[in-house]
């Protein structure tokens, strides 16, 4: 899958998403991640191949988010794909409308379980692909537990790699927000 050059979007890319940005720049990807701490990308950047992450450090409410990304548009290029762990769904629009230039795009929306059974839709331009990944919990031992980054970075590469509509990643229940 080693594929040069393509621009990618990684928003929440330096928590639970950090294995996916990895992967995204070991793959070839130039990869933008929008992220709150700096410390949290320091990390990133020093596991990455050099010059394959750029950091910006915003906060994804904040109307300063739209300024970066439209400077690293600038800069870069469009998205050829955008990750997104963020439950503004409004933002997440902007940007797919500010990133108008791309022939076609992807966008993975990684969302919690309840969203699973409650959720908006949300507003796509007809240049891009949308799929979704849900996030559940696993049984482990007899007792359940929520889903380790590990685990939910590894399921949004499988889902880059296999392509399908929807994903859940761990098992989902329709009754408790937590797993009991």
């Amino acid at each position: 899958m080693k594929r040069k050059y393509n621009h990618a979007l990684v928003i929440g890319g330096t928590g639970m998403l950090a294995g996916l940005s990895m992967f995204l720049a070991k793959e070839g990807y130039s990869v933008s991640v929008i992220g709150r701490t700096a410390a949290k990308f320091e990390r990133l950047i020093d596991v990455c191949p050099p010059n394959t992450i750029f950091p910006l450090q915003v906060d994804y409410y904040s109307e300063a988010l739209f300024s970066e990304v439209k400077e690293v548009i600038s800069e870069r290029g469009p998205f050829d794909l955008i990750v997104s762990w963020t439950p503004n769904y409004r933002a997440l629009e902007r940007i797919c409308e500010m990133n108008e230039q791309a022939t076609s795009f992807r966008l993975i929306h990684v969302k919690g379980s309840r969203r699973y059974f409650e959720d908006e839709e949300i507003k796509i331009s007809s240049n891009c692909i949308y799929e979704k990944v849900f996030l559940g919990f696993v049984i482990e031992e007899g007792t359940s537990r929520w889903l380790k980054h590990e685990e939910i970075a590894g399921g949004v590469i499988q889902q880059i790699v296999e392509k399908t509509n929807d994903r859940i990643i761990g098992q989902l229940h329709p009754y408790s927000e937590r797993p009991s």
